[in-house]
């Protein structure tokens, strides 16, 4: 789309300032445009609030606008995303227009200066440039010269605006050969336009739908609480009963094509679906248009493993008639949304390929959520997910929403799923799994860095009968008290006049170690016998100061090993497992005692002195 056609509404404005307002307001942020940031990456990388606020390296959202604190050097965010292959390294420069008339604007060519000198010294390893950046900057550009130790990651730089336009068309030229000389490197614009669409993406709705048979090429099974309809349908069916339109969906016998061209794909339909589309990433979606735009269209239903469909009720007239209209009542496509989407990117380049083009598709009537979703894991087998989305109709994530409920409190098992709750109350299931994996399951670095596995391989370790209410709620707050303490130290730190590296450094294993002294919490806690419940919280988080200790000096025992604190960052430390080797070490020799018994001394005097 051209510039120009882009036509700047106040709506769009108005739709994301008030959503920072709440967010500001949730967050106790000083202004708007510190709300941005977290609009944004939540958008785009879904990401927990600590995650977001642990990548900013903006200066004036660290310090509140003291001068001597150092530079962001044009880079607002970074974070660092680890994948199943490499590290993928996220770098954001934020800009937000407060009147809509700003919004109007380009996005200011000054910023491509900062940003190419910011690359090009990380990329040269240039450790004077560390002098003047402010302190967690200088952590985050460690971090990622010590990945460049084994593997050289990819980078994304995400320039971010509720701005109309990029960069005057000149000024985007010369960013992009800058930035292109580096093959490893991805631009990507996210303006108003997109973050608007990305924010107003409807809720679930019911979809119902009729689509035809081909001829009698049917076949169908009842077993007790499940009807199975297997049936061959024509691909601009398929497309059809997916349309955005409602009124295309209930045609089964569409005559004009040209319809269906400006009709979106309806997202709801993929709700329950174990993966999301993304356009012409994989090798796969690729080989499915380039299939259907050949001569060999015809051949899409022998190359594809076809799609699944669950919905709550299913009709087609009795009898062996030839080309039966089937109705779908709430239908839900479980399998085959990477394959409808990029049919219909194909469709849309040429429709004239489709008039022979069929595919199998296996329809399943059932109201038995629990069998709905295990049909929506096992007939993934093109590319096996599981995702948080398809653990979310899960009976144990009902329950718990049940349960927490009842103590005033809103699990979201998707997320944002209460986003009109006060924000205290709200409990994101993602960040339940993290903390449970952390205090209950012994796996800190995994909650930190892994996140993924969650409703993956781990979720029966995660999620299983014993979990309840009682349990989320001790590691939830106590995870909230570890961040709190947390916070209040860094922004003490960074907010001074003359910030201090040597303080900075000194406390800096306590910014990235939260889940590590959960960890310990409830370690220290198995030490001195108290139950790791709710009515204890007071007694555990009473030994935080004795984990603190120890997350500090196993650091300074790894930093005396290796020597060269370049090669070894603060972040990556606590992404590892090497931590668990000293905690292990001060656990099983006892020495522990060593940082318990005077703390344990120092109450006994305070209760005689009371």
């Amino acid at each position: 789309m051209k510039l120009n056609e882009i036509k700047p509404n106040i709506q769009d404005f108005s739709t994301v300032d008030t959503n920072l307002g709440k967010i500001k307001e949730d967050q106790n942020l000083r202004s708007k445009i510190e709300a941005f940031y977290f609009f944004v990456m939540d958008l785009l990388l879904n990401l927990q609030d600590d995650e977001i606020k642990d990548s900013i390296t903006d200066t004036s959202f660290l310090s509140g606008e003291h001068k001597d604190a150092g530079h962001d050097r044009g880079i607002d965010a970074i974070f660092i995303e680890q994948t199943e292959t490499k590290n993928k390294i996220h770098l954001f420069n934020f800009k937000y227009a407060e009147t809509f008339e700003k919004t109007k604007s380009f996005f200011p060519a000054k910023e491509i200066d900062k940003i190419v000198t910011f690359l090009n010294a990380l990329l040269s390893k240039d450790k004077g440039y560390l002098k003047g950046s402010n302190l967690v900057l200088c952590s985050k550009i460690e971090t990622i010269w010590e990945i460049y130790e084994t593997e050289n990651p990819d980078y994304v730089l995400h320039i971010c605006s509720n701005y109309y336009n990029s960069f005057e068309s000149s000024e985007k030229e010369r960013f992009e050969r800058e930035i292109n000389k580096n093959s490893n490197f991805e631009i990507k614009y996210h303006l108003i336009n997109e973050l608007v669409n990305l924010l107003t993406k409807k809720g679930k709705i019911n979809v119902n739908a009729k689509i035809s048979a081909i001829d009698k090429q049917f076949f169908e099974k009842t077993d007790g609480d499940v009807k199975a309809l297997i049936v061959n349908v024509d691909v601009v069916d398929l497309l059809r009963i997916c349309s955005e339109k409602e009124d295309l969906r209930t045609q089964p016998c569409l005559e004009d094509r040209n319809a269906l061209k400006v009709a979106p794909i309806l997202e709801d339909v993929f709700e329950d679906n174990v993966r999301i589309y993304l356009k012409q990433r994989s090798k796969i979606n690729r080989n499915i248009k380039n299939t259907a735009l050949s001569n060999e269209g015809h051949r899409v239903f022998y190359y594809n493993n076809g799609i699944t469909i669950t919905c709550e009720h299913v009709e087609y007239p009795s009898g062996n008639r030839r080309s039966p209209i089937i109705e779908l009542t709430n239908l839900q496509v479980v399998n085959g949304s990477q394959t409808i989407h990029a049919l219909h990117e194909a469709f849309l380049e040429d429709s004239s390929k489709f008039d022979d083009m069929t595919i199998l598709c296996r329809i399943y009537e059932t109201r038995n959520k629990q069998l709905s979703t295990k049909i929506a894991e096992y007939t993934n087998s093109q590319n096996p997910v599981n995702s948080r989305d398809i653990r979310s109709i899960d009976y144990i994530q009902l329950k718990l929403e049940k349960e927490l409920e009842a103590v005033n409190y809103f699990y979201e098992r998707k997320k944002n799923q209460y986003s009109g709750k006060p924000k205290e109350k709200r409990l994101d299931a993602e960040k339940v799994g993290q903390v449970i994996m952390s205090l209950f399951n012994q796996m800190p670095s995994e909650a930190k860095d892994k996140k993924r596995i969650i409703f993956a391989e781990k979720y029966d370790e995660i999620f299983n009968d014993n979990m309840n209410a009682d349990k989320v709620l001790i590691a939830v707050l106590l995870f909230r008290k570890i961040e709190a303490e947390k916070n209040k130290l860094k922004d003490r730190i960074l907010s001074s006049d003359h910030p201090s590296f040597e303080e900075y450094e000194e406390n800096a294993p306590l910014f990235f170690s939260s889940y590590w002294i959960l960890y310990l919490l409830g370690k220290i806690g198995e030490i001195k016998k108290i139950k790791i419940v709710k009515e204890n919280l007071d007694k555990l988080w009473g030994s935080y100061d004795i984990a603190a200790r120890v997350v500090i000096d196993i650091w300074n025992e790894e930093k005396a090993e290796i020597g060269d604190h370049y090669k070894y960052s603060f972040e990556h430390f606590f992404k590892k497992t090497k931590p668990m080797e000293h905690i292990d070490r001060i656990f099983d020799s006892a020495e522990i005692n060593n940082y318990i018994a005077p703390k344990l001394e120092e109450s006994t005097k305070t209760e005689k002195i009371v």
